[in-house]
């Protein structure tokens, strides 16, 4: 049997079929239907048993961009992007998705880039490549775009003006200011070399990646910033996927192409930050150079709470891989042994990324990672193992007829706990699937709040990359999702929302965003936990802020920060509803 054609079997509780460890992945979804059906809710099933779409037959969409969403009334989440000024389409140069490189899309990143306090979005595209994509000769890629936030619900494409069109075919964007002197820089991954284009605080971007020395040539898919060594400069974590053969026809599967097992892995790379605006390649010296995986995205944060960053990387097809940093930038493999490099079933299914964050109130940081197949929530353990609760949860049952590719934590209705955005989109052919926003009751037990979230969770569209912003600043978390061969929604949060608390920090000793620190927000007779972090996710970076929802508690008591640089900050009856920016002691 092909690896294409492995399977397990049905598994009856679930009504799904769960691929295994050998299964290949790849990626799809479309556009919007008025209304949710009853078809909508099966799944079709090929004849060996692999998901094909949830659509009646399997067959391909047209692609076409999606028109507006209307608003319902009661609608908490509202497509805002056409009236936003927003008009960035996703180039996808085929009449189908032909191959695994093309199944993955492009990102957003979320940042504030001329640090006015109103966050920006920059769109990766991807467009025409060689040897991969079904263009035309002469077909011209269409650039990247950044969109300035004007403050007034409207935003400005001013792509042209900065500088940052970018070139190759991109994938994902991670967003830093790598040198320190308070203006965020942007990092674009490519399936090819990557680019660094560097902030000069006026609005324009200068291209520094030669210099630098961080173009890497691989096949990107993703990338984080962190201080690994702890010496005040973020260093970068660059997440490679595979080496495409074009050329490789040995595959058994009619309806599909050649999975990542048919193709060698990518080492990922670790360039430290000299601080002289280059970099150094350590993947070998920080034991990173792993082989054999095939990266689909990377997160950082400290895994065991001990004041350095340590590197969750989810895998395709490959188990996922947990680096734990020693304190001075050097790397060792636990995932297996802490619990988090199968599901719970013991496959390596293809997983796309991971969410961190505390969605069950004990002060731990705990990790969802989306995949094709059977997805995971693992819930950290005091002894720093991890508790797959999938199932327990109530994820497994609502997520499992879904390939979920984005996925995030936030608290959409600022009632102190985290619930869950998830971005779905078809794994094999150009047609359409809803997307999930899962409610938390406070015990990391999850409803579907498609009814609260409004008209896009109904909407069948081709999501990839997802992020959470709060564009215009009153709290309530927004969402941007991006598409294949589409344009991206921005989904305004106009529900009604509890009291909420917002921190941007500034490191002095630390690195400049206070990335490392730990936070903890004590009001109302409640004690939260989040640490401040680069925000990636799948081709994604999030909004750099935390976030606290604090429910009906009108002041924080208590506001405590352990900064990655070795001070404790305390505040007490801090105002809420806010902003706040505080600079390291």
């Amino acid at each position: 049997m092909s690896v294409l054609e492995h399977r397990t079997d049905l598994i009856p509780s679930a009504g799904v079929v769960f691929l295994s460890a050998a299964v290949w992945w790849c990626g799809c979804g479309q556009r919007p239907s008025p209304a949710r059906t009853p078809e909508m809710r099966g799944q079709s099933v090929a004849e060996g048993g692999r998901p094909v779409s949830r659509v009646s037959g399997g067959e391909e969409e047209p692609l076409t961009v999606s028109p507006p969403l209307p608003a319902q009334e009661g609608d908490r989440y509202v497509d805002v992007t056409a009236e936003a000024g927003i008009t960035f389409v996703h180039q996808f140069c085929a009449p189908r998705i032909a191959n695994i490189i093309m199944s993955n899309g492009a990102g957003v990143a979320v940042l504030d880039y001329d640090q006015d306090g109103w966050m920006d979005l920059y769109f990766v595209n991807s467009g025409p490549l060689d040897g991969v994509t079904q263009h035309a000769p002469g077909t011209r890629r269409e650039p990247n775009r950044l969109y300035r936030n004007l403050g007034n619900g409207k935003f400005e494409d001013v792509t042209q003006k900065a500088g940052v069109a970018g070139t190759g075919y991109g994938t994902a964007v991670a967003v830093a200011d790598y040198d320190g002197d308070g203006w965020p820089d942007l990092y674009l991954v490519n399936v090819g070399p990557n680019l660094l284009y560097r902030n000069r605080g006026d609005g324009t971007f200068e291209d520094v990646t030669r210099k630098a020395g961080v173009g890497d040539p691989g096949t990107g898919i993703g990338a984080a910033w962190a201080d690994v060594d702890g010496d005040g400069r973020l260093d970068l974590f660059v997440a490679n996927y595979l080496t495409f053969d074009p050329n490789y026809k040995l595959y058994f599967n009619p309806d599909a192409y050649p999975g990542p097992l048919s193709y060698k892995g990518e080492f990922n790379v670790l360039y430290r930050n000299r601080g002289d605006g280059t970099f150094e390649n350590i993947s070998e010296a920080a034991g990173i150079r792993l082989p054999n995986h095939r990266a689909m995205s990377v997160c950082a944060f400290d895994y065991d709470l001990d004041g350095d960053t340590d590197f969750y990387l989810c895998n395709d097809a490959t188990p996922n891989v947990l680096l734990v940093n020693d304190g001075r930038g050097r790397f060792t493999e636990m995932a297996m042994k802490v619990g988090i490099a199968f599901n719970a079933l013991g496959e390596a299914a293809g997983s796309m990324t991971a969410a961190i964050g505390d969605c069950n109130g004990d002060l731990l940081p705990d990790i969802l990672v989306s995949r094709l197949g059977y997805g995971s929530l693992y819930l950290a353990t005091p002894k720093g193992l991890y508790d797959d609760r999938m199932m327990a949860s109530g994820l497994g049952r609502l997520t499992a007829e879904y390939v979920g590719w984005g996925s995030n934590f936030l608290d959409f209705d600022n009632d102190g706990d985290l619930d869950i955005f998830v971005a779905n989109g078809d794994a094999h052919h150009l047609v359409g699937w809803e997307s999930l926003l899962l409610e938390n009751d406070g015990q990391a037990r999850f409803s579907n709040a498609r009814d609260k979230g409004g008209a896009f969770f109904d909407a069948r569209l081709r999501a990839r990359g997802s992020a959470v912003v709060d564009f215009n600043n009153d709290g309530a978390p927004d969402l941007v999702v991006t598409m294949m061969g589409d344009r991206p929604f921005l989904l305004q949060n106009r529900g009604p929302v509890g009291h909420w608390l917002g921190l941007e920090l500034q490191g002095t000793k630390s690195n400049p965003h206070g990335w490392g620190a730990h936070v903890r927000v004590t009001a109302g007779g409640r004690t939260w936990f989040a640490e401040a972090r680069c925000p990636s996710g799948f081709l994604s970076q999030s909004d750099p802020r935390l976030h606290f929802g604090l429910g009906a508690a009108d002041k924080v008591d208590k506001l405590e920060i352990r900064w990655p640089g070795g001070a404790t900050q305390v505040l007490e009856n801090v105002p809420v509803n806010r902003y706040l920016k505080l600079k390291e002691p």
